[in-house]
């Protein structure tokens, strides 16, 4: 079966009368598919049919005649299906082009579309350029000896010329890692390809160096089949391919977290769907891709095979590759030029007329000639062999040193090159990464169908394979042959072009300073910056917004800079955060009125309001908020998204519910991922007293978001609500997960501690728990948090008295109560307070009264049922000092029935064991059975020792004294 093109336009099945395709639009689609046969970018075919519509309109008509070009091929019964991506699409059907008949017969005979200019134009091109002299088209293996694309596939050439003794060598090996080195067009790449059929190409490129996993991104975007079913991960590929969740908020990950999560990501998919890659031009690989290869390295699931210019290597590739060779998980394999046998006969395919017999190197003018001035290098030989004409003789390719003889050479073919040509091959050279046709056309000034007449000239001249260079060696030669100023003046063509295309900023930036316009350069700098965070590339972040910072001009850019630096430090060092932000805010209102002060402010104003609530200041915080709310009109989604999750913090600590769910609103309308609403939901629930139902939206949200478990405290929240409902088992595992999966983000490391701390207090592993505390105090103290170290020492001064270390506890009581100063928020405030009565109690038989009227008070504006039962706890125990025992036991029902309804199981149990102290008769005793029989159940360790310590048996259960 074959789709005939020359003669009439028809499709000709095995041993069937032909079936011809009628001149309409779905059949020219398919025409221009054919010819090419590769993957072409959906933009770019829209344009060659509808050039005067914009890019959505044209896509739009592209997809309905897709839609039909299908419907066509269904009704033809074309075997060969059309493939399609979400950005390109493909139809490689067999076809005719190859016969000996092919310039002799009309291209698609008597197929015309009038209404479509530029196609026609693209049409008349093919036919005149298929009239004229037969394209040479030469082995694979010569055009590719060691260039980005050695085979469709990677799959091996009809011929190769010797190597076997490396083939064998490579083949054999049997490292995780073998990575072959040698000078740019000896022939590493061809090597691999040989070596390894079918196997995934990572290629790296030189213009991506500076850009964290673009090789990498390229690998997968090739496969698409490998980013399907993901699990846990999809989201942590989304943030370097974002089309897996083009319309999905991301969740918000720590820098860390996310590179070690994107990680993971990239191995276990890879992993999934192949046992062997090939990476090309490791020398160019950016720091992140080499790390993750290291990484696969180590696990050993995956064998990769890279090559690499030995002596472009930087300091950084060359120590990961002698530490993993050292450990055994990698080999070294230098590759040399061609031997003579082998370069005799590939001048024997090539030039016939100038080889010696074939099999047979002996002495040869032209061999001994070319192997003098090429070392056996298979590019430059291939590249002189193309250029020797009649006139040439052996004796002139000894005058200049090879490497600017082979630049010479390609800079001489570029002259020659028809001006619309030289345009897209100049464009191409000067790109970063591989770059659409629409822009090559757009940099040359050139319509679709000149740009694609121009391209497909610049494949046929060697210069270009698809939109790129054809070899590494092409492009610098053609980079050094444009002056300067045109390349200046092309690089702002680019980035004017990838401007208005919505490119990623990263290749935008680095076109706008090639052109010397840093300060154009420099918003798209910080889109990049933020970009890097969001994937965990912290350190480049950092750099990069530094340099921004002090060489902008643009004052409101380096405040944001100075916004997104001051916030690196909101979880390891408070008070330089604090600074920076107080200092930000005070400059930015030198900043003209308009979007970009109210951002910066607001953005200022955030990071000042999580500062105060993590220092323990909520005064602050407080005092800050009014400010922040009367920005938040007209503010980004990103900027409104962060500040109402910060008043939300700061609200339900206060106890300002109405205006805490007010901010939960706001986060839907301005449409934040639903496992952040919901985080933020069972938040409010938990400060409002609502433990079960935040425990059961925790839960939830760890069922449906498992990979927000790095960005959102789930696990530490979800151990806090465990701990309050007496769930000791859970809340142990669920804190020691949090530490886990938050490791060395020093702020939640402290959160967690605090939970483990208290959870292993209420278990009576008192020592376990003293550590937990100590660690969370000294994290506090590394991060200038009053909060964290107040905390740690409320909670020690609880294991203490549970304990029975009287002496002990008043004294890290009062600590914590210097530590802590005035404290606003009622649950901090009532269980400081508690700690206050009971120990000043036990320490002198006189109760702190100021600490009782603090309880008294805190119960009269917060509705919790917790810090109900501090209350009546304390009044229990203020009632036993006074001697009145009727009191006291009516204290200790109040506390049940709280705790009780509530479902605080710990502060129920401890009910039952003041009524049993304090009542009489069976009443005691049953209360004392009840107590005995929940703290065996739930864990209760400290409270069983305190009722086998109380005189007078079990029933009668006393404080430690």
């Amino acid at each position: 079966m074959t789709l005939c093109l020359l003669g009439p336009l028809r499709w000709e099945p095995d041993g069937e009368a032909s079936k011809s395709l009628p001149a309409i639009v779905p059949s020219a689609i398919l025409l221009v598919l054919a010819r090419h046969g590769q993957w072409l970018a959906r933009a770019d075919l829209a344009r060659l049919f509808w050039p005067e519509l914009p890019g959505e309109a044209a896509l739009l008509n592209l997809r309905v005649n897709l839609h039909k070009a299908r419907h066509l091929l269904n009704e033809l019964a074309v075997g060969v299906p059309i493939e399609s991506e979400r950005r390109r699409v493909r139809w490689a059907p067999p076809t005719d082009l190859g016969s000996a008949t092919a310039s002799t017969r009309a291209l698609a005979a008597d197929f015309d579309l009038p209404a479509f200019e530029s196609f026609g134009a693209w049409l008349r091109d093919w036919r005149e350029a298929l009239a004229g002299p037969a394209s040479h088209r030469s082995d694979p293996h010569i055009e590719n000896p060691d260039g980005d694309e050695p085979h469709p596939n990677g799959a091996p050439s009809a011929t190769f010329y010797g190597r076997r003794v490396e083939l064998a060598r490579l083949r054999a090996s049997s490292t995780p890692a073998v990575v072959v080195t040698g000078e740019a067009g000896v022939g590493k790449s061809r090597l691999l390809a040989e070596a390894f059929e079918s196997v995934p190409w990572l290629r790296c490129r030189e213009s991506l160096q500076r850009t964290s996993f673009s090789a990498v991104a390229d690998l997968f975007e090739s496969h698409p089949h490998w980013l399907q079913d993901l699990g846990a991960y999809r989201l942590d590929l989304a943030r370097l391919l974002p089309d897996i969740a083009p319309d999905e908020p991301l969740p918000p990950l720590d820098a860390i977290t996310a590179r070690v999560r994107l990680f993971e990501a990239l191995a276990r998919t890879v992993e999934r769907h192949a046992s062997l890659l090939a990476v090309d031009d490791l020398q160019w690989a950016d720091p992140a891709t080499i790390e993750w290869l290291a990484m696969l390295a180590h696990r050993g699931r995956v064998r990769w095979f890279a090559t690499a210019r030995h002596d472009e290597l930087s300091t950084h590739v060359t120590e990961t590759l002698r530490s993993l060779e050292a450990a055994g998980a990698l080999s070294m394999h230098a590759l040399q030029g061609l031997d003579r046998t082998a370069l005799n006969a590939l001048l024997h395919d090539r030039k016939p007329e100038l080889a010696g017999a074939r099999g047979f190197p002996h002495a040869h003018p032209w061999l001994d000639a070319l192997w003098t001035y090429t070392s056996g290098n298979v590019f430059c030989a291939i590249e002189l062999m193309s250029a020797l004409t009649v006139d040439d003789s052996p004796q002139d390719l000894a005058r200049l040193p090879l490497p600017q003889r082979v630049a010479q050479m390609l800079r001489r073919r570029h002259e020659r090159l028809p001006p619309p040509v030289r345009a897209v091959v100049d464009a191409a050279a000067l790109a970063m990464g591989r770059p659409a046709l629409a822009q090559l056309a757009a940099v040359a000034g050139l319509d679709m169908a000149g740009a694609i007449t121009a391209v497909e000239n610049a494949q046929q001249q060697g210069l270009l394979q698809d939109t790129v260079c054809r070899h590494d060696l092409v492009r610098e030669a053609l980079r050094a042959s444009i002056s300067p100023a045109r390349a200046m003046e092309l690089h702002r063509r680019t980035a004017r072009h990838l401007v208005e295309q919505g490119a990623e900023p990263e290749m935008i930036a680095y076109h706008w300073r090639c052109a010397g316009e840093d300060e154009a350069a420099w918003p798209f700098v910080l889109c990049a910056a933020q970009r890097l965070r969001q994937r965990g590339e912290r350190d480049a972040a950092v750099a990069a917004l530094n340099e921004l910072r002090n060489a902008t001009r643009d004052e409101t850019l380096a405040l944001r800079a100075e916004v997104m630096l001051a916030q690196e430090h909101l979880f390891d060092d408070l008070p330089a955060g604090r600074r920076a932000l107080e200092s930000i805010l005070a400059r930015a209102g030198c900043v003209p009125p308009g979007a970009a002060r109210q951002t910066i402010e607001a953005q200022a104003l955030a990071g000042l309001i999580d500062n105060a609530v993590f220092s323990g200041d909520l005064a602050r915080a407080a005092g800050l908020a009014p400010a922040l709310r009367q920005r938040l009109p007209g503010l980004t989604r990103e900027a409104l998204i962060e500040a109402h999750q910060v008043l939300i913090e700061a609200s339900m600590r206060e106890g300002d519910f109405v205006a805490a769910r007010a901010s939960l609103e706001g986060l839907r309308l301005a449409r934040a991922a639903p496992a952040v609403v919901l985080s933020f939901e069972a938040q409010i629930h938990w400060f409002e007293g609502s433990a079960s139902q935040a425990r059961k939206a925790f839960e939830q949200l760890l069922a449906r978001h498992p990979d927000y478990c790095h960005g959102l405290t789930i696990e530490n929240d979800l151990a806090v609500m465990c701990l309050a409902l007496g769930d000791l088992g859970t809340a142990e595992e669920m804190a020691r997960r949090s530490l886990r999966n938050w490791a060395g983000i020093a702020h939640t490391q402290a959160l967690s501690s605090l939970v483990l701390g208290s959870t292993l207090t209420s278990q009576g592993r008192f020592a376990e728990a003293l550590e937990a505390l100590n660690r969370a105090y000294d994290l506090g103290q590394q991060q200038g948090s009053a909060l964290f170290m107040s905390e740690a020492l409320a909670r020690r001064a609880r294991l203490h008295w549970a304990a029975g270390q009287a002496s002990a506890a008043r004294e890290v009581t009062l600590a914590a109560r210097a530590q802590a100063g005035d404290i606003i928020e009622p649950l901090r405030a009532s269980a400081l307070a508690l700690m206050e009565v009971l120990t000043s109690i036990d320490a002198s038989a006189t109760p702190d009264t100021l600490a009782v009227d603090a309880l008294a008070s805190i119960v009269t504006r917060c509705p919790h049922p917790l810090a109900h039962a501090r209350h009546w706890r304390a009044q229990a125990e203020l009632a036993a000092c006074r001697g009145d025992s009727s009191a006291a036991l009516n204290a200790a029902h109040h506390l049940a029935m709280v705790a009780r309804q509530a479902g605080l199981l710990e502060s129920f149990c401890e009910a039952l064991t003041l009524i049993a102290r304090f009542d009489a008769g069976a009443a005691a005793l049953a209360a004392s059975v009840q107590a005995q029989s929940l703290a065996h159940a739930q864990g209760f360790t400290w409270i069983l020792d305190r009722i086998a310590a109380a005189p007078g048996g079990p029933q009668c259960v006393a404080p430690p004294r």
